[in-house]
Parts: C-alpha cells; sequence; structure tokens
C-alpha cells in the first residue's frame, strides 16, 4: 500500500509541476506570439499605405475612364495582392477585376481580419474629394512561421518541463522509498542496524529522528528482554522453595516442627514475592504513583527495616547508627522500597555488615554503606540510566538506581554514590525537619 501511495504522490508532483508550468509557459508564448504578429501586421500596413498612395498619386488628376487601364499598366511590388476601387462622381469604378470583394455597405475603415492561410486589411483613402477603396489580401506567410515556431518550442518546453518534474520527484522520493524499505528490513529482521544517511537537508533530518527512534525502540526491547529474563530468574527461587515445601507438608504434616519450619519457610518467601512484584510495580508505574509524605522519623524507618530483614534470616547484620531526632518530609513507603532495594544490592556487590546512617548537617543525610570493591568511576553517572548495567552487573528484579533516583527526587531529595576504600555509600539529602517539643 506505501508503494502505491508513493507512486501517487509522485504523480500528483509530476502533474502539479507540468500542469502550472505549461500554464505559464503557454500563457508566455502566446503573449510572445500575439506580440509579434501584431508587430509584424503593423510593418505591413504601413507597407500598403506607401504602396497604394503611390498608385493614388498616378490617378488622382486622370479622367474616370482613363483610370483602369492607367492602374493596369502602373506596377508596383504586391499589386497582385490588392484590390483597388474608386467613387468618382458617385460612380463606383473597379480598377481591378474582383469586384465581388467590394461590399460598400459593410465596408469597414481600417478592417484587420485575420483568417486561417491569410490578412484581410481593408482602408479607404481620400484624395481630392475622391474615395479610393483599398483591400489587402496577402498571405502572412511569416506569421505562419512564427506560429509553427512557438508551437514547437512548446511542446519543447511541455517534455522537458515533464522530464525534469519526474527527475526532480524521484529525487525528493526516492530516499522515502529508501526509509521505508530498510525500515521494514529493521522492523522485520535486524532491530541493531540503522538508516543510511545519504543527504544533509530534510530528509537527513528525518533519518537521524528515525535513528534515534530506532535505537530506543532497540534500548527498549533490549530492556524487555532483560526485565524478562530478571523477572523469571527472581521468580523462579521463591516458587520453587514454596513448591519444596508444599511437598514437605504433603509426607510430614504429622511433625509438628517441619510443619512450623515450612509454615515459616513459606511465609519468607511470600514476602520475597511480594517485594519483587513491589519493585516491578514501581519500576512500570512510578510516574502514576500519588506522593503521600508525612514526616518521618528516620531512626525509626531504619528499625522496621532492619527487623523485616531479620525476619528473612539474611547472614549479614544491618547496622543502624542514626540520632533520634532526625526528621524528613517523605513519602515513608517509597523510601522504604529505597532502602531496600540499596541493601539488596548491598547483600548482592559487597560483603560483611551493611550499616544505616543518618546525620544532620545543613541537610538530613540518610547513607546505606555496604564494604566491598566499589563503583568504577567511569560507571557512577550511568548508573543511574535505566538500561544501563556496569561490569559487575548480577542478574535480578531488585530495584535499579534509576528508580531509587527517581523516587528520590520526587521526594525533593538528592542522591550520590561515593567510595571509600573500604567499600562504597550511597549518600542521600534531604530537608530536614525540626520538631518542637
Amino acid at each position: 500500500m506505501k508503494k502505491i501511495r508513493l507512486k501517487k504522490i509522485k504523480d500528483k508532483i509530476i502533474f502539479a509541476n507540468t500542469v502550472s508550468l505549461v500554464f505559464i509557459s503557454f500563457i508566455i508564448i502566446l503573449g510572445m506570439t500575439i506580440f509579434l504578429i501584431h508587430t509584424a501586421v503593423k510593418a505591413e500596413t504601413k507597407e500598403m499605405d506607401k504602396l497604394v498612395l503611390s498608385a493614388i498619386d498616378k490617378l488622382k488628376n486622370l479622367p474616370s475612364n482613363k483610370l483602369k487601364e492607367t492602374y493596369k499598366n502602373y506596377d508596383y511590388a504586391d499589386k497582385e495582392y490588392i484590390s483597388l476601387a474608386v467613387k468618382k462622381n458617385g460612380t463606383f469604378i473597379y480598377l481591378t477585376n474582383d469586384e465581388n470583394n467590394f461590399d460598400f455597405k459593410k465596408f469597414e475603415v481600417n478592417k484587420l481580419e485575420t483568417k486561417w492561410d491569410r490578412f484581410v486589411y481593408k482602408r479607404i483613402y481620400t484624395v481630392n474629394n475622391t474615395k479610393y477603396y483599398a483591400i489587402r489580401n496577402f498571405e502572412y506567410m511569416e506569421a505562419h512561421e512564427v506560429l509553427y515556431v512557438m508551437l514547437l518550442m512548446f511542446i519543447l518546453i511541455t517534455i522537458s518541463i515533464i522530464i525534469i518534474s519526474k527527475i526532480v520527484a524521484e529525487y525528493v522520493l526516492n530516499p522515502l522509498t529508501n526509509i521505508i524499505s530498510q525500515s521494514k528490513e529493521i522492523n522485520n529482521h535486524n532491530i541493531d542496524a540503522q538508516l543510511t544517511k545519504t543527504r544533509d537537508d530534510e530528509i537527513g533530518e528525518l533519518i537521524d529522528v528515525l535513528n534515534e527512534t530506532f535505537k530506543k525502540k532497540e534500548e527498549i526491547i533490549k530492556s524487555q528482554k532483560t526485565f524478562s529474563s530478571d523477572v523469571s530468574h527472581e521468580l523462579k527461587t521463591p516458587l520453587a522453595i514454596m513448591k519444596g515445601y508444599l511437598d514437605v507438608l504433603k509426607w510430614g504434616k504429622d511433625d509438628e516442627k517441619l510443619l512450623e519450619e515450612a509454615i515459616e519457610n513459606m511465609d519468607i518467601e511470600v514476602k520475597n514475592l511480594e517485594r519483587i512484584i513491589n519493585t516491578l510495580f514501581l519500576s512500570s508505574n512510578l510516574e502514576k504513583i500519588t506522593i503521600k509524605k508525612e514526616i518521618a522519623n528516620v531512626k525509626q524507618l531504619f528499625e522496621k527495616i532492619k527487623k523485616d530483614y531479620e525476619l528473612l534470616n539474611i547472614e549479614r547484620k544491618i547496622l543502624v547508627k542514626s540520632n533520634d531526632n532526625v526528621n524528613i518530609f517523605i513519602d515513608k513507603n517509597l523510601i522504604s522500597e529505597v532502602l531496600r532495594g540499596l541493601i539488596d544490592n548491598s547483600i548482592k556487590y559487597s560483603a560483611g555488615n551493611i550499616e544505616l546512617i543518618a546525620k544532620e548537617n545543613e541537610t538530613a543525610e540518610i547513607i546505606v554503606r555496604n564494604y566491598g570493591e566499589g563503583i568504577p568511576e567511569e560507571e557512577k553517572k550511568k548508573l543511574f540510566n535505566r538500561n544501563f548495567q556496569g561490569k559487575n552487573a548480577k542478574k535480578g528484579a531488585g530495584l535499579g538506581l534509576s528508580i531509587i533516583k527517581d523516587i528520590i527526587l520526587l521526594n525533593d531529595g538528592e542522591i550520590y554514590l561515593e567510595n571509600r576504600e573500604d567499600g562504597l555509600d550511597v549518600r542521600m539529602e534531604f530537608k530536614k525537619i525540626e520538631i518542637e517539643e
């Protein structure tokens, strides 16, 4: 369908250009033709005046019975194309043998009639109270030649306009045809490909825009594949564990101790599933979430999160280091997810204890400290990009730094990554809240 549409566009361009330019050419050529013919006719009529007046000068003093014979014997240029009659003493005398050409009742002065094969010019000359009626019948071959030349020029111009319009249309639309063809190839086979840019005009700009769009599409597809893989990986483990404990419950339901252990562990895995689902929800719906801010005591927030992780029986210790009076104005649920995401990352990428630190300076600072390798300097800024994964990245659907940063910004905070010799600090700054006791 697209090829047919492009063909129609090309035809419309050719048709529009041809019609407009041919019309303009026709007007110009018609004007030139009329001007040339008018100039030539004017010259011919002046020449006729000279010839006829010369003949009249020979006849004006002769008696009526001598006029025809004298005119017959008088020779001058183009005489065979001129008809002449005299009205003398109320009588018409035909000096030429073509009296049928004269209709004196309809004889109009200085009348030029244009016929297909000739021009007919009529004029009355009055000399010594005698009227001479002259008709010039001449074949104007030069006018025909002008018409033929102009017609030939018009045909050549029309053909040239059609050819030029076709070339222009193809020059403009062929790159679009190539863009469509390459785009189909990219859509059907190779998402990594880029359109070939051959021009630096608007078409080239369009190619740049499309290449950028394809690049984003490629990033989205790769991100979706990674996301699907991560989700599959994350959900597989807790589901497998739960399935195992369900099997245990089938054959060990009479063992009270085993039953209690299975239920506790299944509860833990349910919490893991909830955490993963919450993470996925935040990743896909962050822009739709309504922020519900309230004053939160940071130490109490830390203690709640510490208790949650103790229920998971992780091997690490989470240490809380905070004054009792550090308060910030935040959405507690979202910031809790941020802290859990940073703790999960610390568990993946570091060793040793994880410290939750809060202190006050000009702002309220919250630090999640771990002991590991840190982050290469060249990766620091890129880690906040949604689709970027560092060289040490591991699989998992944990809350990514891009989502964490978005949440921090929604809560009017800032986030920084700071390497230490023995690990990494993720430092967040919020406006501190003073509470009067």
